[in-house]
């Protein structure tokens, strides 16, 4: 009998305009959150990029444009909060081009902060905050 296991996957996008990264509070919760979210289960075997520009365009809009890194940077877990389901975030880092952020009702702040200055723990907690306080730690 085997005891594998079943999990989601969660891609976010560490969006940089130089020297800043986009952060977003995630509306339901309040927490500190990034674009991007859950793979549907017939985006699996599909490019997995196509998902994340879905999650992308549903919660910033269609006029942002941006260039999304292939390479995952981030590989972190954690548990979806409604269900308690396990769950791996890959994290993508991606440079913003042009474009107007438009929010949608999954959120309802955001803000560009200095990857060298911005202290993640003032806004993110749990598995966020050890994602990008680890994302983060590249810039030092």
């Amino acid at each position: 009998m085997s005891d594998h296991g079943f999990f989601q996957i969660t891609q976010k996008a560490f969006i940089r305009k130089g020297n800043l990264l986009l952060v977003m509070r995630d509306k339901k919760s309040g927490e500190g959150d990034l674009p991007g979210g859950r793979m549907n289960q017939d985006e699996f075997f599909e490019d997995w990029i196509v998902s994340l520009k879905r999650e992308l365009e549903e919660e910033l809009g269609n006029s942002m444009k941006i260039k999304i890194s292939e390479e995952v940077v981030l590989i972190h877990k954690h548990r979806v909060n409604l269900g308690n389901h396990p769950c791996v975030i890959l994290g993508y880092d991606c440079e913003y081009i042009s474009g107007d952020i438009k929010i949608s009702d999954e959120h309802d702040f955001f803000e560009w902060v200095d990857i060298k200055t911005f202290k993640p723990e003032t806004f993110y907690s749990e598995y966020m905050l050890e994602a990008v306080s680890k994302y983060l730690s590249r810039f030092k």
